[in-house]
C-alpha cells in the first residue's frame, strides 16, 4: 500500500513538473517590450501607418498635379492616311466650256501625312487657382489623418498591451496559488499515508489542482492569442518571438481633474480634420462659382504637311509648313443649371460639416469628462481591492496554518484559496483598467503621443 501511494505521489510529481517545464519552456524570454518600445515599433512598421504614408504621398502627387495645369501644355502629333479612294467634288461646267452642268472632280493624293507640335497656356482661369488651393488643403488632409491614424494605433496597442499585462498576472498568480496548493497537497498524500487525513479531502485538493492547472492552460492560450493580435497591430510577423516587460510599474497616482475649456480642443485632430473639410468645401463653392467667368488661354500650333501620290518622304517639294498663335476665350453661356444645383449640393455638404463639427466638440468634451470622472472611480476601486487581496493573503495564510494544525477543514481551505483566487483577479482587473482610462483620458486630451517617450 505505501509503495503504492510512493508511485501515486511521484507521477503527480512529475506530471506537476511537467506541465510548470512545458509552460516555462514556451514562454521563455527573447525580448521584452516595454510599451513604449511597442508603439516605437509599430510607428516603423505597422500596416495601417505605411498606407497612411502612401495616402499621405498620393495627395501630395495629386497637389502638384493640380499645380501642373498652370505650366504650358505642349502635345505632339502625327497622322499617315492613305486614300484608298478619293472622294469626287462637283465642278460647275463653266470650267470645262459646258455651263449649267457639274462634272465630278477627284481632289487629293493618295498619301498624306501630318506632323506638328500645339502648344495651350492659361491665361486667366480663376477656378484653376482655386483647384490648387483645393488639392493643397486635401494634401493636409492626408497628414492629420497620418497623425489621426497614429493616435487611433497607439489607443489600440496600449488596451492591447495592458490586456497581456493582465493575463500574464493573471498566469502569475494561478501558478503562485498552484505551487501553495501543490506543497499541501504533498503534504496530505504524506498524511493519508500515515491515516491522520481523510482520502477524500486528498481527492478534493487533487480536483481543485487540476482547475488551476486547466485554469493556467487557459490564461496561456489567451495569451498566445493576445501576442498575436498585438504582432498584427505592430506589423510585427506572427512567428517572430515577442515578450512583455512583465514588471510593469502599475501604480496608481491621485488622478487630476481636468477642464472642460473648449478653447483646449484646437489640438484634437478629429477637430483639425473636421475645419479642413469645411475650408474644402467653401473652396469648391468658390470653384463653382468661378466656373460662371471665361477663361482665356493661349494657343499655338505648328506643323508640315506632306502630299503625293508615293511615300517619297525624302522629297521635300511634297511637304509644307503651317503655323498659327492666338488666344482662345470660352464664356459659359447656359449649362441647363447644372453649376447651380452643384452649388447647392456643397452648401448642404457644408452644413452637414458644420453639425459634425458641433457634434464632435460635445462628444470630445464628454468623453474627456467621462474618462476623469471614471479615472476617480477606477482609483478608488484599486485601493479597495489592494484593501482586500491583502485581507484575503493573509486570511489564506492563516487558513493553511489551522488547517495543518488540524483545525481547519478542506472545505473552509478551498473556500479561502477561492476567495484569494478571486481577490487577485479583481485586483489585477482594477489596476490593469485604471491604465486603460488614463488612455481614454489621453485620447480625449490628444495626449496619446507622450506614451511613445515614456519609459513605462
Amino acid at each position: 500500500m505505501k509503495i503504492k501511494m510512493l508511485k501515486s505521489t511521484l507521477l503527480s510529481a512529475l506530471l506537476l513538473c511537467g506541465i510548470h517545464a512545458g509552460i516555462m519552456a514556451q514562454e521563455t524570454p527573447f525580448a521584452k517590450l516595454k510599451l513604449s518600445d511597442c508603439l516605437n515599433y509599430a510607428l516603423k512598421n505597422s500596416y495601417e501607418i505605411h498606407k497612411s504614408t502612401y495616402d499621405v504621398a498620393e495627395s501630395a502627387a495629386g497637389y502638384k498635379e493640380a499645380k501642373g495645369a498652370l505650366l504650358p501644355q505642349l502635345n505632339g502629333n502625327t497622322s499617315l492616311t492613305d486614300n484608298l479612294k478619293l472622294a469626287s467634288t462637283m465642278m460647275p461646267g463653266e470650267i470645262i466650256g459646258d455651263p449649267g452642268t457639274l462634272f465630278p472632280v477627284e481632289m487629293g493624293t493618295q498619301y498624306t501625312t501630318y506632323a506638328g507640335v500645339d502648344l495651350n497656356q492659361v491665361i486667366f482661369d480663376t477656378g484653376l487657382f482655386t483647384g490648387i488651393k483645393i488639392s493643397k488643403n486635401a494634401k493636409e488632409v492626408a497628414v492629420l489623418k497620418k497623425s489621426m491614424t497614429q493616435e487611433d494605433l497607439i489607443f489600440s496597442i496600449g488596451n492591447a498591451f495592458y490586456d497581456i499585462i493582465y493575463s500574464q498576472q493573471l498566469l502569475a498568480n494561478n501558478r503562485e496559488t498552484l505551487a501553495i496548493t501543490d506543497s499541501i497537497y504533498r503534504k496530505m498524500e504524506m498524511q493519508v499515508a500515515q491515516n491522520i487525513t481523510r482520502e477524500i479531502d486528498l481527492n478534493r485538493m487533487k480536483v481543485n489542482i487540476s482547475n488551476i492547472q486547466v485554469e493556467i492552460e487557459k490564461t496561456f492560450a489567451t495569451i498566445v492569442q493576445q501576442k498575436n493580435y498585438l504582432k498584427i497591430l505592430m506589423g510585427m510577423p506572427i512567428e517572430s518571438e515577442l515578450e512583455l516587460e512583465e514588471n510593469i510599474d502599475l501604480t496608481i497616482p491621485q488622478p487630476v481633474l481636468v477642464g472642460n475649456d473648449e478653447s483646449e480642443l484646437s489640438n484634437k485632430i478629429e477637430l483639425q480634420i473636421l475645419d479642413k473639410e469645411k475650408n474644402v468645401n467653401l473652396l469648391e463653392i468658390r470653384q463653382l462659382k468661378q466656373s460662371y467667368l471665361p477663361s482665356l488661354s493661349f494657343v499655338a500650333s505648328s506643323g508640315y504637311h506632306f502630299e503625293s501620290e508615293k511615300l517619297n518622304w525624302s522629297n521635300s517639294n511634297f511637304w509644307s509648313n503651317g503655323t498659327y498663335i492666338g488666344v482662345s476665350l470660352s464664356v459659359p453661356i447656359f449649362d441647363g443649371l447644372i453649376k447651380h444645383n452643384k452649388i447647392n449640393q456643397s452648401k448642404f455638404r457644408l452644413s452637414r460639416i458644420e453639425e459634425d463639427i458641433k457634434q464632435a466638440r460635445q462628444t470630445i468634451l464628454s468623453n474627456r469628462k467621462n474618462a476623469a470622472l471614471q479615472l476617480l472611480v477606477n482609483y478608488r476601486s484599486v485601493n479597495a481591492q489592494r484593501e482586500n487581496v491583502e485581507v484575503a493573503e493573509k486570511t489564506y495564510q492563516q487558513g493553511i496554518s489551522l488547517y495543518q494544525e488540524g483545525l481547519y477543514s478542506i472545505t473552509d481551505l478551498l473556500d479561502i484559496e477561492k476567495s484569494y483566487r478571486i481577490a487577485q483577479t479583481a485586483y489585477t482587473y482594477e489596476l490593469v483598467n485604471y491604465r486603460k482610462t488614463v488612455l481614454d483620458l489621453m485620447k480625449s486630451e490628444g495626449t496619446l503621443n507622450e506614451l511613445v517617450n515614456q519609459n513605462k
